[in-house]
């Protein structure tokens, strides 16, 4: 095929997908600009934001927008916590027995949240009056009904703020169009991501390019002086395994627990020097068991013979950050938290390729080490912990390339840009 077939059949191409588009969510389109009608305020009003959280472990997108809200006295702020996954229980359940962990989470974390499912019914955020109300989900079927984004775009500005900074080149995949079309505001983590969306959403879904931004990653405003609590503990490394097998999944990003799990118990034992601290995927372990891929008893044997080292730690606290300040170093299949590690400017060992990465995947791949073994794997862990540091300072120079400006004010930028819309 030419070059000028080449581009006529693209072309064609992208006007097939426009028309397409067009008919498939028109009706939504009309629906969501009629609702936006419906919940305009006044101008110069007081302002009031629901953040709504269902999975505690994507908290951290959001707690820089949440601080510097709580800080305004322009502003009142509320914190709705509901199951996670509400698709999972049967119809007819007492929604008062269904396990809220954002809402345990935030008792934990002493922070005042509405529990969404306290009573009979589901908590009704209509009342609050909300100006905004804020996801970091974009799962519609996770919502009970009255907290779907089609319902609540009716009397409230919903706005996406992504729980994950995507390095693949098809994440869109997270973004569902039956939740994007109910959006007001989609604050993109990177600028791939806003241009993948921009290319991806016809104009006018898109009004006017106005739904997506990219302002920043609000997690990078966590890593601001961020340091290591004790200079002289044992050197520790920490260990992301991935929750899928790769099956079904397009670029194949598959865990290398099942390969990798019994030679780092073994390595742990003989080094008692070492911490290992294991974070696998909130899934991994569920999904390995649904999928009989390992029982339950394997996985509680597993579980046992950490406990027995001392020095391997499994963690499965809502909140991974401790464990990014704790490791000196990172092994890793495909996560979005090595864009996180990464910008700490410790070193990473990859355990995946670099197939299907976006622009900033890329870069940040560029200056991975990689191991296809475990061998290599604990050759390039041994030269860490020994000095042996030679992607250091072209790591410092990428990070200055991909941190925004702000960084530490990202969440007050977006809290800004979302105010001011």
């Amino acid at each position: 095929m030419s070059e000028s077939q080449n581009s006529i059949y693209a072309t064609a191409k992208k006007i097939g997908h426009h028309l397409k588009a067009y008919y498939r969510f028109n009706e939504s389109i009309k629906n969501y600009s009629n609702h936006v009608k419906e919940c305009r305020k006044e101008v110069g009003s007081r302002k009031k934001i629901v953040f709504l959280v269902v999975f505690p472990e994507a908290w951290n997108s959001l707690k820089s927008i949440y601080s510097d809200a709580m800080r305004r006295t322009d502003v009142d702020v509320y914190l709705v916590a509901a199951p996670r996954d509400i698709s999972k229980y049967a119809e007819d359940i007492d929604i008062r027995t269904m396990q809220n962990d954002a809402y345990d989470f935030f008792v934990e974390s002493g922070i005042e949240a509405i529990k969404a499912n306290s009573e009979k019914d589901w908590f009704d955020i209509k009342n609050l009056n909300p100006d905004y109300v804020i996801y970091t989900r974009p799962y519609i079927p996770y919502y009970p009904e009255e907290y779907r984004s089609y319902n609540v775009c009716a009397y409230a500005k919903v706005i996406y703020i992504p729980y994950a900074y995507s390095m693949l080149s098809d994440g869109l995949t997270v973004l569902p169009e039956d939740f994007i079309l109910s959006t007001h505001k989609v604050y993109l983590a990177n600028e791939s991501r806003k241009y993948e969306c921009e290319q991806y959403y016809p104009r006018y879904i898109r009004e006017n390019n106005k739904r997506f931004e990219y302002l920043g990653f609000p997690r990078f405003d966590l890593l601001i002086d961020d340091k290591k609590a004790d200079d002289n503990a044992k050197f520790t490394m920490a260990w992301l395994p991935r929750w899928t097998t790769g099956e079904g999944y397009k670029n194949n990003k598959g865990t290398h627990f099942l390969t990798y799990y019994k030679e780092f118990l073994e390595y742990a034992q003989k080094h008692d020097d070492v911490n290992l601290i294991i974070r696998p995927h909130p899934s991994m372990f569920t999904n390995f068991v649904e999928k009989g891929i390992m029982t339950e008893d394997e996985v509680n044997n597993f579980k046992l013979e950490c406990q027995k080292c001392g020095n391997v730690f499994i963690d499965q606290k809502k909140d991974y950050f401790d464990t990014i300040k704790a490791a000196d170093a990172l092994v890793a299949d495909y996560t979005s938290l090595i864009a996180e590690y990464f910008m700490t400017g410790k070193p990473i060992v990859y355990c995946d390729t670099a197939d299907g990465l976006n622009p900033e995947g890329n870069t940040i791949c560029s200056n991975l080490y990689r191991a296809d073994s475990f061998d290599e794997i604990i050759t390039q862990m041994e030269k860490i912990k020994n000095g042996s540091d030679d992607e250091k300072n072209h790591r410092e120079k990428l990070i200055k390339e991909l941190l925004p400006a702000g960084c530490g004010n990202i969440g007050r930028e977006i809290l800004e840009s979302i105010i001011n819309s």
